[in-house]
């Protein structure tokens, strides 16, 4: 869901807005369901299509549904599939995109970014905060099993990332 969030268009090639415009279009679509933010023009309609097309496999979804019909809405702009499953997707889509919204809305001379880390990285509660409790024991450092949230860098200020060591 991440992939490109650093870039302002977030890698589609769309218009680069400024940081005024960013801010519009979240305090426009925070308040929104995700199906009310979707235009066959808007470019949150084209990242939730591009990232669904992506990251779900048409595999998972024929074992899910039974058939690509989602898929197959998506890609020819036939409207938008009406499961949970969708919506849940599509919700997400939306907090990320305003997450990408609001990050871009700030002025900042140094550039901002975003981290995930590596699987076995030793923990640092500088950078990351564990989302599960669990006791390493003795004088074992805990290690990354995988980032469950990117963390972000504003400016000078770091916002954790999310992850399971």
């Amino acid at each position: 869901m991440f992939s490109d969030f650093q870039k302002s268009d977030f890698g589609q090639g769309g218009p680069v807005l400024d940081r005024r415009r960013f801010f519009a279009e979240f305090s426009e679509l925070k308040y929104m369901k995700p199906k009310e933010c979707f235009d066959k023009t808007s470019q949150f309609g084209k990242f939730c299509r591009g990232k669904y097309l992506r990251l779900v496999h048409p595999k998972m979804e024929a074992s899910f549904f039974g058939d690509q019909e989602q898929r197959a809405m998506l890609s020819s702009d036939r409207g938008l599939p009406e499961t949970d499953f969708f919506e849940g997707f599509a919700e997400m889509a939306r907090q990320v995109w305003l997450l990408h919204c609001l990050f871009f809305s700030f002025e900042t001379e140094e550039k901002g970014g975003i981290f995930g880390v590596k699987k076995g990285s030793r923990f640092s509660e500088v950078y990351m905060e564990s989302v599960a409790v669990e006791d390493v024991g003795g004088d074992r450092r805990p290690a990354v099993g995988f980032t469950v949230v990117p963390g972000f860098k504003v400016g000078k200020t770091v916002i954790q990332c999310r992850c399971i060591w």
